[in-house]
């Protein structure tokens, strides 16, 4: 059964269910009633196994109960603490591998290894957890490290025995032609271990991780992890029954953590937020836009090097401007009342978050949902992005973002797929006249090469090499003229558009924003549907509404803190 599983790869696309509406306020940890009320909470993304006193806690809280595939090894080990070591992952030299930010972790003296998920008595731990889980109570599931022993990949594992075996299978599933392509005679009695430590013996320097097969085994792994996903999503609903939303610590600028996209329906995860640079980073919006090229909306938290920056230099402001993006974006960042911190020196240690500087953003939110849900976001440019480019340079791709974020032009992703991520190009994705930066077609597969053909040459779609062309060709739907740096996202629905204004004139020697007084925003009103409208709202937090004419397609913005929406609608 599990090779099978590990075999099969899912390209029907399913459809996600609604879990998340734009407005929802998601919390990371259980906060307790008072922090939920002041904060305004809806959803609980990591939600551990719920008891009833803690249910009671949060009421009115939808809640995601947590399985962790590495983080629970002290709850593995006292399942069989006599066998437990059959189900860890090994090195190419049979050696157990510690999980790298849980160094500081033991359980009776027995340091924190990584688990093998291809391994049956890791799989039927998880399989268990995900039992226990729905029958306490869970709305839905969340996995952490949902990867399992693909994502430990870069530290060159699994050559276990089992991985060994699932990775002859593979390769006996492959057409005889690649087969010969990888110079594999036999898959059958194929020994991937003993084949990589003669390579590594011949050549100085060498990593596991660049031996000619090691694509072709990434495959296998990442195939065999998002089927174990699929399952426990269908157990997950099985136990309940009825369909369970699954969510995960889904990372998308990292990579593979597509791999499983379609056995979640969210995705909870950590996000780097360069906390470090002490400004504002645009690279989470990369995130959140190939989160909606899948069609799933995205929780995002901070990384654990993030947090714990911001706790020792203590820059909540900089966190706030975190979460005006995220929200103006059309997702959101979990509520920083309890973050996980990880540093080699200090390990892992808690950044709580000062509720007074935090909960007022998210109140904000919640009090003027009417302007987040059923917004969608509004592009100026749409970016095909193939994965296995994306895997091979995730930094050219940021870099990208950015460029497109300083001149405000908001962007959408036009996801192509490869053998590690089922996602193809649709003919309904290319429709409409917004322009479209291509790619190299050798990095597509050549139907999703013919559908871009195809579609740019039916369409008669403006189309640029690169994203510099873009920027130098095209107008944005919605720009400012300010004294300092702001972000515009516009975002539409039938009748009514958002244009949202973030202020990035941080200072971190202050912890705030600077002010800009004076603003001018440009808005192009056919574009935004809205040919006819003569004035909108100014609405801000901490602010009454402000209402302001529109002229000539320009409004004047008296003042502008750290985030304030303009709301446009049909008269």
């Amino acid at each position: 059964m599990f090779l099978s599983l590990a075999l099969a790869f899912v390209s029907v696309a399913s459809a996600p269910m609604p879990v998340l509406k734009h407005s929802d306020v998601v919390f990371m940890y259980h906060g307790g009633r008072d922090v939920y009320r002041a904060y305004g909470a809806t959803v609980l993304a990591w939600g551990g196994k719920p008891t009833q006193a803690a249910r009671a806690e949060a009421e009115g809280v939808r809640w995601f109960g947590s399985v962790g595939m590495v983080t629970e090894f002290a709850a593995y080990y006292e399942r069989d603490p006599a066998t437990y070591e059959q189900g860890l992952c090994r090195d190419v030299h049979v050696e157990p591998v510690k999980v790298p930010w849980l160094t500081d972790h033991q359980h009776k003296g027995i340091p924190y290894w990584w688990c093998c998920t291809n391994q049956p008595r890791m799989r039927d731990f998880v399989r268990d957890r995900v039992v226990e889980t729905i029958k306490a109570g869970a709305d839905g599931l969340h996995v952490d490290d949902h990867l399992g022993t693909s994502g430990g990949l870069w530290l060159g594992i699994c050559f276990c025995d089992r991985c060994i075996e699932g990775f002859r299978a593979h390769l006996a599933a492959l057409p005889q032609r690649e087969r010969e392509r990888l110079g594999i005679a036999d898959a059958a009695s194929y020994d991937f271990r003993a084949e990589a430590r003669r390579w590594l013996e011949a050549g100085a320097d060498r990593k596991v991780t660049q031996h000619p097969l090691w694509p072709e085994f990434e495959a296998y792994q990442t195939r065999a992890a998002a089927a174990f996903m699929m399952e426990l999503r269908d157990l997950a609903a099985r136990t309940a029954g009825k369909p369970v939303p699954v969510g995960a610590n889904a990372g998308l600028l990292w990579g593979r953590h597509l791999a499983d996209y379609q056995a979640l329906d969210m995705f909870s995860a950590e996000t780097d937020h360069h906390a470090s640079s002490r400004k504002p980073s645009d690279d989470p919006m990369l995130a959140y836009r190939i989160a909606e090229a899948v069609g799933r909306p995205y929780a995002s938290t901070a990384s654990g090097w993030d947090w714990a920056y911001i706790k020792e230099h203590n820059l909540h402001g900089l966190v706030r401007c975190w979460i005006a993006l995220s929200y103006a974006a059309g997702h959101r960042l979990m509520a920083p009342h309890r973050q996980w911190c990880y540093t080699e020196e200090k390990g892992t240690h808690w950044y709580d978050g000062p509720t007074e500087r935090f909960a007022p953003l998210y109140r904000f939110v919640r009090e003027n949902a009417a302007l987040f849900d059923g917004y969608e976001t509004l592009a100026d440019v749409r970016i095909v992005m193939p994965y296995r480019a994306f895997m091979r340079n995730p930094g050219e791709w940021m870099e990208k973002g950015r460029k497109l974020s300083a001149a405000n032009l908001s962007y959408r992703v036009l996801l192509a797929g490869d053998r590690i991520v089922p996602k193809r190009l649709s003919p309904a994705e290319l429709r409409g006249s917004t322009p479209i930066v291509t790619c190299n077609l050798d990095d597509l597969d050549p139907a999703d090469a013919r559908i871009l053909s195809g579609g740019i040459r039916t369409g008669r779609i403006p189309t640029f090499a690169d994203v510099d062309q873009a920027i130098a060709a095209l107008r944005p739907i919605a720009s400012v003229e300010s004294d300092g740096p702001v972000r515009v996202l516009a975002r539409t629905r039938k009748g009514s558009a958002v244009v949202h204004l973030l202020n990035y004139a941080y200072d971190a020697a202050k912890d705030d924003v600077a002010p800009l007084k004076g603003l001018t925003v440009t808005l192009d009103l056919k574009r935004l549907g809205l040919d006819c409208a003569k004035q909108c709202v100014l609405i801000r937090p901490g602010h009454a509404p402000h209402t302001a004419p529109i002229v000539n397609g320009t409004v004047r913005v008296p003042t502008l803190e750290l985030w304030g929406i303009l709301h446009i609608a049909a008269r």
